[in-house]
């Protein structure tokens, strides 16, 4: 059986956090960095597979302070010996999917092939409506929602995850799709030499 760590790190006390907005302070993020540091090396020593974040933004109370789980996989990776790191999730419709596969292929590269990759559709509209601007007004999905929103999220997820699978497994990648065109046209793809 193998054993996983998922985090949705927080910061500061119950009372510090009342207090509001304390994932704007310095000194409570860098303790919450330590403090998760310090547990997946633990979690390296004591056998456990893999430790993932997930992705939310805009928690300025102190809340799910993980607004880039690949960077935080990266931290954790670099002061672990065999954990695995990975996300739970990356939102996709928030994201430029070349660019989240750029990155995940890095991270893996960067922790020795200790890259697990897990995806999201994005739910909490507070952040995913601005972060997700650029596919066309996509918007955080509630579960158990049944309407447009959920239509367009579930279509750009559907897309982000097919161009992103492909650019893992094909040398070159082209895509004309309802929200993304890899390359847009009319791009110059001129190589100098």
């Amino acid at each position: 059986m193998k054993t996983s760590l998922f985090y949705l790190p927080s910061v500061g006390s119950r009372a510090e956090i009342e207090q509001g907005k304390a994932g704007l302070r310095r000194d409570l993020y860098g303790q919450m960095l330590h403090e998760v540091a310090e547990q997946a090396k633990l979690a390296d020593a004591l056998g456990y597979d893999s430790i993932s974040f997930t992705e939310h933004h805009f928690h300025v109370e102190g809340f799910e302070l993980s607004n880039n789980p690949i960077m935080l996989d990266l931290f954790i990776g670099m002061q672990t010996k065999r954990l695995r790191v990975g996300q739970l999730g990356v939102v996709l419709p928030a994201n430029n999917p070349i660019r989240v596969a750029e990155d995940i292929a890095m991270l893996d590269h960067m922790t020795g092939g200790r890259a697990n990759v897990g995806f999201a559709r994005g739910y909490q509209r507070r952040w995913v409506d601005i972060m997700a601007q650029q596919t066309h007004g996509i918007h955080g999905a509630q579960p158990h929602q049944h309407d447009e929103i959920d239509a367009a999220n579930r279509a750009a997820f559907e897309e982000c995850y097919r161009i992103i699978k492909r650019a893992w497994t094909e040398e070159t990648l082209t895509y004309d799709g309802r929200y993304w065109r890899v390359p847009p046209g009319d791009t110059p793809w001129n190589i100098e030499a």
